[in-house]
């Protein structure tokens, strides 16, 4: 399953680059969330740009999970969200990004593009491609749609947030 969702901010590329690639905008995030088990496993500059891992012990309730998928899924299990951001060719800014649910066998991953938005500098775009795949015969197909739509709604949530934090912050 693959989507592509874009998104525009109220304020110009190197400002949302700061926002999202900053320990503070993940830190209120998690607040926000009530989110208080969580750590920085990577949070650094490297030779190819900045690298940002986190890791976040979750919960998984069986009774919010279709049949097909529980025995798949864990009732507990490490979420890994990873973002390695560079330069864009086009200009702006993209990270190549992963999400990681212990070992169920679903991959997500994609990129995030940051650029400038049509307005000509105070405003900035955000396109995120995303790719879910199974590796699990039959069923493979079912988990990526299930998954695919939390993602989508991760996505909506993840925008609403950072429009937040932007109007506070800003």
């Amino acid at each position: 399953m693959e989507m592509t969702v874009e998104r525009r901010y109220p304020v110009d590329v190197e400002t949302l680059y700061a926002i999202l690639t900053s320990k503070a905008f993940f830190e209120q995030r998690y607040a926000w969330g009530k989110v208080e088990d969580y750590r920085f496993d990577a949070f650094e500059q490297t030779e190819d740009g900045a690298l940002i891992r986190i890791v976040q012990p979750i919960t998984i309730r069986a009774d919010k999970i279709p049949g097909f998928a529980r025995r798949f899924l864990p009732t507990r299990a490490d979420l890994t969200t990873e973002f390695r951001w560079h330069p864009a060719p086009e200009g702006g800014y993209r990270a190549e990004y992963r999400f990681a649910l212990g070992n169920v066998p679903v991959k997500v991953s994609g990129t995030m593009t940051l650029l400038p938005g049509s307005d000509g500098g105070g405003e900035s775009r955000q396109i995120t491609q995303v790719a879910v795949r199974s590796s699990v015969p039959l069923v493979g197909g079912k988990l990526e749609k299930l998954i695919g739509q939390r993602f989508d709604q991760a996505l909506e949530g993840d925008y609403r947030a950072t429009l937040r934090y932007i109007k506070e912050k800003q």
